[in-house]
């Protein structure tokens, strides 16, 4: 039989589905449904963020049980005592104690991440964003599965053991590796132009997930009347996780542009030395202001100075602040995780409806009366958002019924407009080829600030509760953007 356009005539024993069918439209159909994707970070921002935040609160509960149980347990020791009650462990020795094993849990963390963190984000080009979700992913299940190791064996290893967790989670990126990562990811997906647009997507997405998270870890502590609860189901979750960024999400970076990466820049080691070499570029005069300008104003000349010292003020609070609001309200007005997780999701759904609705409201408010001045806008929201950080702790320090503090709660989160405005300063004050290198400057500082958060705060919080007066960490948090914001007001 002669074959037409080079296929074979059909006969009774043809199948009736040819191999070509198969083998062409099948493999086509999978390859467009796994193509990368900006929706993919979406769907893993809300849940991962959903599934990590549900610890804040009953990690910090944790604590406190453990430390309870060896603080009495140090005192039985002919073993006559009854074991503690929820009463008893809420003793002011107790919460200082458990303020400073979360200080150190804190600490070893973010030192650890920022000393990895570098070498991580270099890897991540070499071997492909997946290669970091992995890593990342399992460290963080290392680390609660230490939490789940300590509470069956606490009498053995002690609450310490909890630093082991943590350096482990700090050395494989944690958290911050995996947010990079998504940066990354959204990077290879999307048009520089779009990019900001979408990063912004992806962080409203992101406290989407921190408004269920919080709450769900508390119902979930309530439901089964046990803390450790939480962290079984975050490990099983987080092992679907690795699950799904093993062998489910898409690769965005090609092995051609990998090995091209290889070849052109192999990987070289990173010293502790090259860690603060991208704040070289704060040193540089802003080009947004004419010679004459910067010569005769001080401030005009150090305005990347004055901006870096105003964001790490912005980290030196946030990083270890949430950690201390559990605990100064157990303490002082006997709050569940559950109510404790009413409030973090309050914080998270406020910050979300200040990025979706306040932030654009302002944008739009700017093109039709500031468009004479294109940085206006920022430093006027990076103003109202140190002023309203201000009034928020001087509330969450005067507040005598809890009502008080959520609304004290909603003012502090509502500032979250200050730090998107921030970033954007940064940029406008570097010429457009350098914003990479100054956004990298900003994660040092951010990493600098996040480990010295915990270790001036906690110890500030464990003074105060001994001596009666809790609230003075909020008044020193009040303070601190007493300073922020008169630095604000130098920006011009």
């Amino acid at each position: 039989m002669s074959s037409l356009n080079g296929l074979e005539e059909e006969t009774e024993e043809s199948p009736l589905l040819s191999n070509n069918v198969t083998i062409i439209s099948l493999p086509s159909r999978i390859e467009k449904i796994r193509k990368p994707h900006v929706l993919w970070m979406l769907i893993f921002s809300i849940t991962l963020s959903s599934i990590l935040t549900s610890t804040t609160a009953p990690l910090v509960r944790f604590v406190l049980d453990i430390v309870c149980l060896e603080y009495y347990d140090d005192k039985n020791i002919d073993n006559t005592l009854t074991p503690p009650s929820e009463e008893d462990c809420k003793i002011t020795e107790i919460s200082a104690l458990a303020s400073k094993y979360l200080m150190w849990y804190q600490m070893f963390s973010y030192l650890a991440a920022t000393l990895s963190i570098g070498f991580l984000s270099t890897l991540s080009d070499y071997h492909g964003r997946r290669f970091i979700f992995r890593l990342a992913t399992l460290g963080v299940i290392i680390s609660f599965s230490n939490v789940i190791f300590v509470y069956h064996y606490w009498r053995i290893v002690s609450v310490k053991f909890l630093f082991v967790g943590a350096i482990f989670e700090g050395l494989s990126g944690g958290v911050i590796a995996i947010n990079t990562a998504c940066h990354a990811y959204l990077s290879d997906c999307t048009r520089p132009e779009n990019r900001s647009l979408v990063f912004g997507i992806m962080h409203a997405f992101a406290f989407c997930g921190m408004t269920i998270g919080p709450t769900l870890g508390g119902v979930i502590v309530k439901s089964t009347n046990s803390v450790i609860s939480v962290f079984y189901f975050v490990v099983c979750a987080l092992l679907f996780f690795l699950v799904f960024v093993s062998f489910i999400l898409p690769e965005s970076l090609s092995k051609e542009l990998r090995h091209q990466r290889r070849v052109s820049s192999p990987v070289s080691s990173i010293s502790p030395r090259h860690l603060f070499s991208s704040l070289t570029i704060l040193k540089q005069e802003p080009v947004n202001y004419d010679e004459e300008e910067r010569r005769n104003s001080w401030s005009s000349r150090n305005t990347m100075y004055i901006l870096s010292v105003i964001y790490l003020i912005y980290r030196l609070s946030q990083a270890g602040q949430n950690d201390i609001i559990t605990l100064y309200t157990t303490q002082r007005f006997n709050w569940s995780t559950l109510e404790n997780g009413f409030f973090l999701s309050l914080q998270a759904f406020t910050r979300f409806i200040a990025l979706i609705l306040l932030l654009p409201l302002c944008r739009l408010l700017q093109t039709k009366y500031l468009s004479s001045y294109s940085h206006s806008l920022d430093i006027h929201m990076t103003r109202a958002g140190l002023i309203m950080e201000i009034v928020g702790f001087a509330l969450f320090a005067s507040a005598i019924v809890p009502n008080m503090l959520y609304f004290a709660c909603v003012i502090n989160s509502l500032a979250t407009i200050a730090t998107p405005a921030i970033r954007s300063l940064f940029t406008m004050y570097v010429l457009p080829t350098q914003a990479g290198q100054v956004l990298g400057a900003l994660s040092v500082i951010e990493s600098v600030g996040s480990i010295f958060s915990p270790l001036w705060m906690n110890p500030l919080y464990s003074w105060s509760v001994r001596k009666g007066f809790s609230e003075i960490v909020f008044w020193a948090n009040s303070l601190l953007f007493v300073i922020a914001s008169f630095l604000a007001f130098l920006i011009r």
